[in-house]
């Protein structure tokens, strides 16, 4: 039987909130390119990402390592996860609210 994948959660009411405090915007699939240069200015970028067809997550990246500890501790997300990308100048983190 062919295994059904969990659509992500819509998380725009939450950006929201995030938006009052941090400098974060959520950008399509498409949108990647604006999202690195967004996030290669210290701001938080978040697209989906997908780590294998069964699970899902967000993408969340950052220019700043402080804006994105920041989003961490507000999302309950472990600072330990963070990571600097080998290829931009940004650090990034998954995302599964």
């Amino acid at each position: 039987m062919k295994k059904v994948r969990e659509e992500l959660p819509d998380i725009r009411e939450r950006l929201a909130a995030l938006e009052e405090k941090l400098n974060c915007r959520y950008f399509s699939l498409k949108e990647i390119p604006d999202a690195v240069t967004w996030a290669e200015r210290g701001n938080i970028s978040i697209h989906e990402n997908y780590h294998t067809r069964r699970r899902q997550s967000y993408h969340v990246i950052s220019g700043s390592k402080e804006a994105i500890e920041a989003f961490c501790r507000l999302v309950g997300i472990s600072t330990d996860n963070i990571r600097a990308s080998e290829y931009y100048r940004f650090w990034h983190v998954n995302w599964v609210p």
